[in-house]
């Protein structure tokens, strides 16, 4: 889970990065602030269409481990509930449904 209690460990892994957790709800954090930071500079399809390009092919190199890769991809799954879904409801509405 993203939603890691806020504690001096937060502010560490946004220091440091991935060598500060300690715990795979300390990577799944690490990753999905990533996101949201990068959603918050541009919200859209393209951007969600690149974070996603990387989640689903970051591991293909072995520059993660599996429990990095499954953190990632569920800061991924949280991320496009809370925060690409509800745009793309919102594009629903401004321009239509398709039927």
């Amino acid at each position: 889970m993203p939603f890691v209690p806020k504690t001096p460990n937060r502010k560490e892994i946004d220091e440091k990065g991935l060598n500060a957790c300690t715990s795979v709800g300390d990577i799944c954090y690490y990753y999905y602030r990533e996101m949201v930071d990068r959603w918050n500079i541009e919200p859209r399809w393209t951007t969600a269409h690149n974070i996603y390009r990387e989640v689903k092919y970051s591991s293909i190199d072995g520059r993660v481990t599996s429990d990095e890769n499954v953190a990632c991809e569920l800061a991924w799954q949280v991320f496009f509930q809370l925060h690409v879904m509800p745009y793309e409801f919102k594009k629903r509405d401004e321009n239509g449904d398709i039927v």
